[in-house]
């Protein structure tokens, strides 16, 4: 388990392999040098079979703690548990049973959900497959996978990010697929996946209530989960989890990857003039569509419900008013509510030129951090004629910021800019 910021968020994931009903097991803990409390947390379990290393600094990446962890383990087969992820009870006695009865496997797959925002309904399914060299057209995330020991000896460790045109875990399958390696799957679902880089901000604001949640349903009943599997298969999201091509040097996917989790963001500013941001283009995880390619920038929500919006200015009191451009045909922008670091904001929505509305609120920013607001949208589908399979929010244009400190002016709309992410006025 490779590890980094998470805390005492990390504790659902830890016990979700010490509720293992197979017993014969060691769990490696590698921080990715770690300067909060994560080490007092994993050794509060107090379980002969964890250990702790800490790395001496920060790579910003799995691939060196993995390369630890393999270094430093004991066993024939290594296993992998992303920090933020649950497996279930059965998950390890399930690769077990498939290592045993299927003979010269290289690498064996457990089926792996990938469980959206909540409310999202986004789920896509991972790892249930027949054919030996399934990995050659489909990614299988870490943790649903265990591979022989020997395995990185023969195609070579974990790479760095920064060198490479892919995420970590889609190279190094595609390598041991390349190779022509053996995957077998065990054709059960056992790993619920809680992507960070599907959760915009995640690192910046971390939480574990989604495992929690996961963790007390597996510990307490036997879980279907056929639905979702078939509303998986309706929405196409069905093992359909691929290797996307490549769309920059070395090193961008990583970049962006942070970009998604909150790891790569503005440097905080203290708020001391009226202020407008553009939506710019950097990645949003599963809360905003990309950049609409329109004369002015706007971005739709989605498919999350719950949208966030990082505010980096510091200071106090605050007036804000977030451009609407388009929303749900069949709902009003009325019910489109607002929230700030999760307590509920009174907001109003007032009309504006060219605009559908003007959602504004007066917010205390944070004295010495971020703000993070979130948006709370009824979704729709839009026309299926158009081809568009989106599940939309919001259609979010400027954001305009002022501090009440000094004679607030009208928020008036604001014109695209063509450089930068924010001006002041």
């Amino acid at each position: 388990m490779a590890t980094f910021g998470r805390s005492r968020h990390i504790k659902p994931s830890i016990e979700s392999v010490l509720g293992q009903t197979l017993s014969d097991f060691e769990l490696i803990v590698i921080g990715d040098g770690c300067t909060d409390d994560t080490e007092v947390v994993v050794r509060s379990f107090a379980h002969e079979n964890i250990q702790w290393s800490n790395l001496p600094q920060n790579t910003g990446s799995q691939s060196y703690p993995n390369n630890e962890g393999i270094r430093r383990a004991r066993g024939d087969w290594i296993c992998y548990i992303g920090h933020d992820d649950i497996w279930g009870p059965d998950h390890l006695r399930c690769l077990a049973e498939t290592i045993s009865s299927a003979g010269e496997a290289d690498f064996v797959v457990s089926g792996c959900i990938y469980h959206g925002p909540p409310g999202s309904g986004h789920h896509v399914i991972t790892g249930l497959f027949d054919a030996p060299d399934a990995a050659s057209q489909h990614f299988f995330p870490p943790s649903s996978i265990a591979h022989r020991r020997g395995t990185t000896e023969r195609i070579g460790e974990w790479r760095d990010p920064r060198v490479i045109t892919t995420a970590v875990d889609q190279e190094i399958l595609q390598r041991a697929a390349g190779t022509g390696l053996r995957f077998v799957s065990t054709r059960r679902i056992t790993v619920h996946k809680f992507a960070a880089g599907h959760r915009y901000l995640s690192y910046l604001r971390p939480g574990s209530a989604e495992q929690q949640e996961m963790l007390d349903r597996l510990r307490h009943s036997r879980i279907s989960f056929d639905e979702i599997i078939a509303a998986a298969k309706r929405a196409g999201l069905f093992m359909t989890a691929g290797y996307p091509e490549a769309l920059g040097g070395a090193g961008v996917f990583f970049e962006q990857n942070r970009q998604n989790k909150g790891l790569n963001r503005p440097a905080l500013q203290l708020l001391c003039n009226r202020v407008v941001m553009e939506q710019t283009s950097e990645m949003r995880g599963l809360d905003w569509y990309p950049i609409e390619p329109a004369g002015r920038p706007y971005r739709w929500s989605g498919p999350n419900p719950r949208p966030q919006i990082l505010i980096p200015f510091s200071g106090e009191r605050a007036r804000f008013g977030i451009d609407l451009l388009m929303g749900n045909p069949n709902g009003r922008l009325e019910n489109i509510s607002l929230s700030a670091e999760g307590k509920p904001v009174t907001s109003t929505i007032e009309s504006a030129p060219g605009l559908a509305g003007r959602l504004t609120a007066e917010i205390e920013l944070s004295p010495d951090d971020y703000t993070v607001l979130a948006l709370e949208t009824p979704m729709f589908t839009p026309d299926p004629s158009t081809g568009d399979t989106r599940s939309l929010g919001v259609a979010v244009a400027d954001i305009a910021i002022e501090p009440l400190a000094t004679p607030p002016s009208p928020l008036l709309p604001s014109a695209p800019l063509r450089s930068g992410a924010v001006r002041t006025r």
